[in-house]
């Protein structure tokens, strides 16, 4: 996608929602939960925007959980032709 053609979708308002998410255009709504379980529990955070979600655990040691669970809404969006 070509910048003019952002700009001209952006203007109409038909920015794809995939588009707008790799922008950074759009705002997530996180809800964090605890988790228990035998095997010790941890906390896991979903992440929401406009009616898709995913989560993630911010105790994951590569620390790029967060990108990985945004780039799995991009992947689901463009599925989804939103």
């Amino acid at each position: 996608m070509t910048d003019k053609e952002i700009d001209i979708q952006t203007a109409l308002g038909t920015l794809p929602l995939w588009k707008r998410i790799e922008l950074g255009e759009v705002e997530f709504t996180s809800t964090r939960s605890s988790i228990y379980s035998s095997f010790g529990g941890g906390v896991i955070i979903t992440i929401e925007c406009e009616g898709l979600q995913d989560s993630y655990s911010p105790e994951d040691q590569s620390g790029h959980s967060k990108r990985r669970a945004i780039q799995r809404m991009i992947h689901k969006s463009k599925k989804l032709k939103l």
